[in-house]
């Protein structure tokens, strides 16, 4: 099967739940907000629903509910992309079918790799149903994930299948490999690993999936896609501090980002239904790291 690259290329945010509340409710609100100031940063896309998203603590309904809101905020400014990720291929495809009742026609999965049968029987089930496209989630935070041989061959074999997702060990690398494997057809995708964006950015990775800090994002990619790779550097390296800052775990990258928008008034309350553990020194270094980034926001026209 004969494919080229999809084109989607740039920075997909992932959505941040906004709860408000002792019941603690989605607030549709503070989402359209998050959604509306990620648009006018110039993001490519989101990714809905998914980890940022607390999407394992989120019904179906409010999963439906979150899509749905943020397709409506996003007013056609950027792409969505909806995680189908369940325990079984019918859930799978309940789940995707919901999200196609809302005009939604790409999917990211997490699928199982404990066997080649497993893996291809999860794609196959939902390429069946002919989606526009999907992005195969590859994610082992402790581990490397799903043989790069597997991935290649479900590019080649099923038609809906243009990407992959990478969160694995060494996230770089494999994706590297899968480019060259594949001729630079397959779009590669990289989630919690921004740490390592300017490396990413480097091997010719066509996107990353980070949480908040929009404009810069954006603004490194923007630096390095024309050629400036000096000056993405200089704001990549003094975003660094920030961005180690959030890698301590899921639960503290996800309550960082709600202060975060809260802090840039888009957020009403940053409350998580997941439990965080924190106490006053993150806190404050927290506080000091959002002042950090709205300085380099104040001067983005200086990285240049």
């Amino acid at each position: 099967m004969k494919k080229e690259l999809y084109p989607i290329q740039g920075i997909i945010t992932t959505v941040i739940s906004p709860f408000i509340g002792e019941d603690k409710k989605l607030d549709i609100e503070s989402l359209h907000n998050e959604i509306d100031m990620a648009c006018k940063a110039g993001v490519t896309g989101f990714l809905v629903p998914c980890l940022a998203s607390e999407q394992w603590l989120l019904s179906n309904e409010e999963k439906k509910l979150l899509v749905s809101e943020t397709k409506k905020a996003a007013k056609g400014r950027a792409k969505l992309i909806t995680s189908i990720t369940a325990p079984t291929v019918e859930e799978r495809i309940e789940l995707m079918n919901s999200f196609r009742d809302l005009g939604i026609n790409g999917f990211n999965m997490q699928v199982p790799f404990d066997t080649k049968e497993n893996f291809e029987e999860a794609i196959a089930a939902v390429d069946a149903q002919d989606p526009e496209f999907l992005f195969i989630q590859d994610a082992d935070f402790s581990g490397n994930g799903i043989d790069p041989e597997w991935i290649v061959d479900a590019f080649n074999k099923y038609k809906s299948v243009v990407g992959v997702k990478s969160e694995v060990k060494f996230t770089a690398p494999k994706l590297t490999k899968l480019k060259e494997a594949t001729d630079n057809k397959m779009v590669l995708a990289s989630g919690w690993g921004n740490d390592q964006l300017l490396e990413l950015l480097d091997r010719g990775v066509h996107t990353v999936m980070p949480s908040g800090m929009f404009e810069l994002w954006v603004k490194v990619y923007e630096l390095h896609s024309s050629g400036n790779r000096d000056a993405a550097q200089k704001l990549f390296y003094d975003m660094l501090p920030i961005i180690t800052f959030t890698r301590q775990s899921q639960e503290l990258n996800r309550w960082f980002h709600k202060r975060y928008l809260v802090k840039f008034g888009a957020f009403k309350e940053e409350i998580s239904r997941e439990e965080v553990f924190l106490d006053e020194h993150h806190i404050r270094y927290a506080d000091e790291l959002i002042e950090r980034a709205k300085y380099l926001i104040n001067h983005l026209n200086e990285y240049k």
